[in-house]
């Protein structure tokens, strides 16, 4: 008689479960954009493919399992990826995060903190993509998720930083999406955890080391490029080429509302259509409030005020002349050895009858202190001009604007900017303008 085998071999899961649990777990992601806020219903429905994971267990098949580390892998890289070509965006989130937590004696490390993230993300998931020490990466990417989707969740509920970055700014994702996502993300790693030691090394040892060590280095070298000159793929509103003004804008309605003041009834109307000649009208009626409807969805949110106050933010962008965007967020910022470098840029300008706009956040006196302290030499005793003609005769306008809205528009201090009749030509940081890339760029505006 033949011994029967200890272990009786297991049934296949049927196919039919496999296809369902995938459909699920694609379904939650698919569904995410569809539901921005809390709902208990899309909460309970991650409970079903849950709870077919831990029903198949280890009956879950290589592939299937290989399949699931596949798709993490991709989500890491892209999101390390978008994050990577900008380093300067994932560093001001993380600085959210620190002033939102109270962590502020950790500020000045956030972007040594912003580059360690982006590149333990990005080998985390090439780890994952290719077979590399599979629980390593995988315990990595597990320790990642719970600290993620905790976070998230806290945002969700408590909306400390109303934006957690997890893409960058390639994808923008309310809070309770960015935890339904990581949810998804969970369910994934579980499947993975069940299949991992079915899973064989794809490279050798030394191999793998490295490919891991290629990457990380291209990783980092990826990211300080970026740093010191600009996003090699900007996903951000002010790209080269964009047009940042509207063609054909609708127009704005104004709103009034008024009140009987014999009988407390309220009427709202547009104020073109207020009886204003009408005596007896007016004498019945009280003004009680206003509202302005704008329907056009503007390609940015800057807005640029002059030293009075005005809006000139029409104005500036809408000019069909040349015009030399300088974007200083904070003006005492700007490194000395950027001043005559600076200058040259003005000096460029001014020979050739662009509009200059210096953009910062500081306050007009700031300014005026900065270019008279900076530019006096070079300007007004070459050019033997008074002090307060330093503007007019460089053709230079201050304008005040948001710090965030400035930061936004690009990654340098100061960052110039070329724009004519709306659309945005060239963009260069600090350390690549020259006058002679200025001159080269030139026959396109």
């Amino acid at each position: 008689m033949r011994n029967k085998n200890v272990y009786e071999k297991q049934k296949p899961i049927p196919a039919i479960i496999l296809v369902l649990l995938f459909l699920l777990i694609i379904g939650s992601a698919v569904a995410i954009p569809f539901v921005k806020d809390y709902s208990q219903l899309f909460l309970a429905a991650y409970l079903l493919p849950l709870i077919l994971i831990f029903v198949c267990g280890k009956k879950l098949p290589r592939g299937f399992g290989g399949l699931a580390r596949t798709l993490i892998g991709c989500l890491f890289i892209f999101s390390g990826f978008v994050k990577a070509v900008d380093p300067y965006g994932h560093m001001y989130k993380i600085d959210d995060y620190l002033v939102a937590y109270n962590l502020p004696w950790l500020q000045n490390a956030a972007m040594v903190l912003a580059i360690i993230t982006i590149t333990l993300e990005l080998i985390v998931g090439i780890m994952l993509l290719l077979n590399i020490k599979t629980k390593f990466s995988l315990s990595l990417a597990t320790l990642m998720m719970i600290g993620f989707t905790v976070l998230t969740l806290i945002d969700a509920v408590a909306n400390k930083v109303p934006d957690c970055g997890c893409f960058g700014e390639a994808v923008k994702m309310s809070n309770w999406q960015t935890f339904y996502k990581n949810l998804t993300i969970d369910l994934l790693i579980i499947v993975v955890w069940f299949t991992v030691k079915k899973m064989k090394p794809t490279f050798y040892p030394g191999a793998e080391i490295g490919i891991v060590a290629v990457f990380t280095i291209a990783a980092i070298a990826l990211q300080l490029y970026c740093v010191n000159y600009l996003p090699i793929i900007d996903f951000r509103d002010w790209k080269e080429g964009k047009k940042m003004t509207l063609d054909n804008p609708k127009p704005i309605k104004y709103f009034v509302v008024y009140s009987n003041s014999e009988t407390g009834e309220q009427v709202s109307m547009e104020a073109k259509n207020i009886p204003y000649t009408d005596s007896v009208w007016m004498s019945k009626w009280t003004f009680v409030d206003n509202d302005i409807v704008d329907e056009n969805i503007y390609p940015h949110s800057v807005m640029l005020e002059d030293y009075d106050g005005n809006n000139v933010t029409a104005s500036v962008f809408e000019s069909l002349d040349t015009t030399m965007l300088i974007v200083s967020p904070i003006l005492n910022d700007i490194k000395d050895d950027n001043y005559k470098k600076m200058g040259a840029v003005l000096e460029y300008c001014h020979n050739r009858d662009f509009h200059v706009y210096v953009l910062t956040a500081s306050p007009y006196e700031d300014y005026i202190a900065f270019m008279l302290d900076n530019f006096y030499d070079l300007f007004v005793n070459n050019f033997h001009i008074e002090d307060y003609e330093l503007e007019d005769y460089l053709n230079i306008v201050f304008c005040n604007a948001d710090d965030i809205e400035l930061k936004s528009m690009i990654r340098s201090n100061p960052g110039f900017i070329i724009m004519k009749d709306g659309v945005v030509l060239k963009k260069w940081h600090y350390n690549n303008i020259d006058t002679d890339d200025l001159k080269l760029t030139n026959k396109n505006y």
